[in-house]
């Protein structure tokens, strides 16, 4: 297993990460609340913790990763009753919308997808144990509030003073309270179908004790990791370390993980503005991996500001990865296992990669090493055809193949890939696959009077609008003019 450091949020320290059982990671990420459904922005958390995931397994480590889905909420209830349908009924439906959404990003199930609606025993278990040991109480209202103040070193995650903070209520605060800072645990509440009973009441949980709850049941008291957006650092996630750690006796998550904010053309997401994008409906525009991209090409924690320039850019880029993909395919037919080209070490695409996932999973610097390896792998194909040849197309496809796993990108059929990106490219340069064949007829009955003057002239022009031929064997092949980074 390879050693892999972690900025830890809790300690501000890049760390090793060390399992408290050795050799296997217990992550936890909070998951959506459904009560419409899913924009681009929450494809961005769900991305990242997808690919630490996956390289963590790549390293050698055996993963236990949990995200939930919140299906409790006043969000799903006012929508609900705007719709005349019961919450759980409009939470499964946008549940399953989600799981299609992300299935077409490439993001693989975790292990668990616990519902709050589901954990309700053990939430009330959990919330129960605070209120036995003083760290919570009920109040005639039928509530139950966490005293904030009893927790000696509250707000360490977020390195607030207890003194300096406001109460952190996602919800209208009911009832009576000992302490504004007091957070709600359990809320009195009888809607039908987001209700339950329990010692204090008819009632439903608050928002924070559900990941306090399900991260109990599925990795202990204590685990190694959980993630979320920076913007649930204050107060969700210290909310949860608190109530964890005064109903369990233990030191809560290890490592805590947190990504970046989006915006869109420089304004934050958002439907007021007209500038909220859905998942399905970037689906039905662009490929699933050209959204990973765009995110993977930033550091987790960077905020990231998305523009319509930017997915095009990465459509394009992945139109050439795909390319050089397709191109090795074909010039690997023949390897025999044995010695490559001289001077073409695929192994060192792997060791850079390795180098940057290692380093608090900087997809960044690892997309740059991609971009290099491509390069490298064009001199493959450049060069005479042979065994050698073969033999280092091969070694790069293997070399991709394995990154792309860690990534979700590269996955596809490069053929059906290219196709399809290509389809989409063209409308963009102003000119169709007909105009193209056109222009590459009329270059080749000027190449065979030898006018070299005019075949130069249509090259150049064609190149002016994106488009790069290339003279083989089989006739003038064509491609689209990659981006300049690549």
């Amino acid at each position: 297993m390879r050693e892999i450091m972690i900025k830890n949020n809790l300690t501000g320290k890049k760390e090793i990460l060390k399992p408290l059982t050795p050799g296997h990671v217990k992550m936890y990420a909070c998951g959506v609340t459904p009560y419409d459904s899913c924009h681009i922005g929450h494809a961005m958390q769900a991305i990242f913790f997808d690919v630490m995931r996956r390289f963590m397994e790549f390293a050698g480590y055996r993963v236990t990763y949990v995200r939930n889905f919140t299906d409790v909420d006043d969000k799903i209830i006012n929508r609900s009753k705007d719709l005349g349908i019961l919450p759980l009924e409009l939470s499964e439906k946008i549940i399953a919308e989600s799981r299609c959404d992300l299935e077409g990003l490439g993001v693989a199930k975790a292990h668990h997808e616990p519902k709050v609606s589901e954990m309700i025993p053990e939430i009330i278990e959990m919330i129960q144990t605070l209120i036995d040991n003083q760290a919570a109480y009920s109040t005639k209202d039928g509530d139950v509030y966490y005293r904030v103040r009893q927790k000696a070193d509250y707000g360490k995650l977020s390195n607030r003073k207890t003194d300096e903070l406001r109460s952190g209520a996602r919800e209208i605060v009911q009832g009576s309270k000992e302490d504004e800072l007091d957070f709600a645990l359990w809320k009195a509440d009888e809607t039908p179908g987001a209700s339950w009973k329990s010692p204090w009441g008819l009632g439903r949980p608050g928002w924070h004790i559900e990941c306090s709850a399900m991260s109990k049941r599925f990795l202990g008291d204590s685990f190694d990791i959980h993630g979320g957006g920076r913007d649930l650092i204050f107060p969700h996630h210290e909310n949860e370390i608190a109530q964890s750690e005064s109903a369990n006796g233990k030191p809560y998550a290890s490592i805590w993980i947190h990504s970046g904010l989006l915006t869109l053309e420089k304004q934050k997401m958002s439907k007021s503005l007209g500038n909220f994008i859905l998942i399905n409906s970037f689906l039905k525009t662009w490929p699933g991996e050209v959204l990973r991209l765009s995110y993977l090409s930033h550091h987790y924690s960077s905020d990231i500001d998305f523009s319509e320039k930017l997915f095009a850019q990465n459509r394009r880029r992945l139109l050439y990865y795909y390319e050089t993909i397709a191109d090795l395919q074909t010039a690997s037919v023949g390897a025999d296992g044995g010695q490559s080209l001289s001077g073409f070490h695929p192994d060192e695409l792997l060791a850079e990669f390795q180098r940057a996932m290692c380093d608090d999973f900087n997809t960044g610097q690892a997309i740059a090493g991609l971009n290099v390896a491509m390069k490298k792998a064009k001199g493959v194909l450049l060069s005479k055809e042979s065994p050698l040849r073969a033999n280092s197309a091969k070694a790069y496809l293997e070399a991709f193949k394995q990154v792309g796993s860690v990534l979700g990108i590269l996955t596809s059929d490069p053929n059906e890939f290219i196709a399809k990106l290509t389809d989409l490219v063209l409308p963009e340069l102003k000119i169709t696959r007909e105009e193209i064949s056109h222009q590459i007829d009329l270059r080749t009955r000027a190449r065979d009077a030898k006018d070299w003057q005019l075949s130069d002239k249509i090259r150049t022009d064609l190149q002016a609008k994106g488009i790069l031929l290339r003279d083989h064997p089989k006739g003038t092949l064509w491609s689209i003019e990659p981006p300049s980074e690549v």
